[in-house]
């Protein structure tokens, strides 16, 4: 694929990007921007990281300021912390986009404790490292975004960008977001959670739907156990999923029994 160039105002060549927060998702989103991009991406670690890519540069979070887009790639728990520590650095006019697993809690965050001039989108790429190794790349996969408060001119030049990649761009109010994602991811990552703790292994005969189930826990397994405490607490909507769902698993049980 040919790179896709990201342009802010007429007198800048090459957009920088500032990802703070390189497990595995930070890793996967520094990717996609150098492969696809011509960005320089600028990369906030705990830890000490070898430079991969020319345009690939770790610094400290004070040195940020000057980044066009600046994604906060860390666990939910840690998020408000880390809006708090950058609102006071970003002193020129920026874009921070989120890419949580949840959108109501995190936008409200973000609205409430960035300064007014700076823009906001939130996003949740429904995707990470194990779906875009299976998928060999980011063709179909799906992103969904929101214009929490930016110019609509560079939200649609972002918009624009990840639609490049042949990503599917979903555009959903954070409140929609969570609601389809209490049923969705959250649903998924409970069953996932649960084979997990039953420690489920292949059989000779295992059927194409167990297999199907074994992936997913292979999935849910991949992420850290605050990811899916973060999912599960955090969403307004994920008790009522918790209340059914318990709730059927006792009524099939009594028939069982």
């Amino acid at each position: 694929m040919k790179k896709v160039t990201i342009n802010f105002g007429k007198e800048k060549k090459q957009a920088t990007i500032a990802i703070i927060g390189f497990g595995r998702f930070g890793k996967l989103l520094a990717q996609i921007f150098l492969e696809n991009s011509n960005a320089r991406v600028f990369v906030v670690s705990k830890k000490k990281q070898p430079k991969t890519h020319p345009n690939l540069f770790f610094v400290k979070l004070n040195e940020i300021i000057s980044a066009d887009i600046v994604i906060p790639c860390v666990p939910i728990s840690e998020f408000k912390k880390v809006i708090l520590q950058i609102a006071p650095l970003l002193t020129n006019v920026a874009v921070v986009m989120d890419v949580c697993s949840i959108k109501v809690l995190p936008a409200r965050i973000m609205k409430k404790h960035l300064p007014k001039n700076i823009q906001i989108i939130a996003s949740h790429p429904m995707f990470g490292p194990d779906a875009f190794r299976l998928n060999q790349g980011l063709k179909n996969l799906k992103l969904v975004l929101h214009n929490v408060r930016a110019d609509q001119p560079v939200y649609s030049k972002i918009k624009s960008f990840f639609k490049q990649l042949e990503l599917k761009v979903i555009e959903l109010s954070p409140q929609k977001h969570d609601q389809f994602l209490a049923w969705s991811l959250g649903y998924s990552y409970l069953i996932g959670k649960i084979g997990q703790q039953l420690k489920l292994k292949e059989t000779p005969i295992d059927t194409l739907d167990f297999k199907l189930l074994l992936q997913n826990m292979k999935i849910v397994s991949s992420d850290s156990e605050q990811l899916f405490l973060d999912m599960q607490i955090n969403n307004p909507f994920a008790k009522e999923v918790h209340h059914k769902f318990k709730k059927v698993s006792e009524e099939i049980f009594d028939k069982i029994k």
